[in-house]
């Protein structure tokens, strides 16, 4: 046995990643999944599969990922069969199935194009705001998915977030939005 593995009760090795996933919050905070090194300010992709590409490889860079090519094999699949595209411009992007021992870390992850790119919008209007949820539980992806889909209804708070200047402007400007959510949306 490794030192990245422990034996449980049962008997069986069980990987750090596990472990992770067993004691993470059930609905994160956004400061344990997102800060200014988690945007990419210009993604800089014409289609799709590039923006997915870029994307996935910035993730990587932060060492966020143990298997890039899954993610970006996952997150392609997903677009294929019903775009994460929604009318005002944003996307928010996930595996079908959580996977826990892909990712060291859960996290979200933001991209933008100042040009927008056709991402199967509703709308058929350009997508410029690309998130990217990977959250271990069930749970917290749905209320993650729930709080940016809220926050990204206000146009006002759309069109700051792309006309920030830095990536922690951008970062400051989505945890003002998550602090003014509405009742059942505020975390506990």
């Amino acid at each position: 046995m490794t030192d990245r593995e422990r034996l449980p009760e049962g008997g069986h090795t069980v990987s750090e990643t596990e472990v992770a996933s067993d004691v993470e919050a059930a609905d994160p905070q956004l400061a344990e999944i997102f800060d200014a090194s988690h945007v990419v300010a210009e993604i800089g992709a014409a289609g799709r599969d590039g923006v997915i590409g870029k994307l996935v490889k910035a993730v990587e860079g932060q060492g966020l990922l143990t298997d890039a090519k899954w993610l970006e094999t996952a997150l392609k699949e997903r677009e294929r069969m019903v775009p994460t595209a929604m009318p005002n411009g944003v996307a928010f992007m996930h595996a079908r199935h959580r996977a826990a021992d892909k990712f060291p870390r859960q996290f979200l992850f933001l991209a933008r194009s100042a040009k927008g790119v056709a991402f199967g919008s509703p709308d058929e209007k350009p997508t410029h705001l690309f998130f990217l949820l990977a959250l271990r539980k069930d749970m917290a992806h749905l209320r993650w998915l729930a709080r940016l889909s809220w926050i990204c209804r206000n146009r006002a708070t759309v069109s700051s977030l792309l006309k920030a200047k830095t990536a922690d402007d951008i970062a400051r400007i989505l945890r003002i939005a998550v602090e003014e959510l509405p009742g059942n949306l505020k975390q506990k």
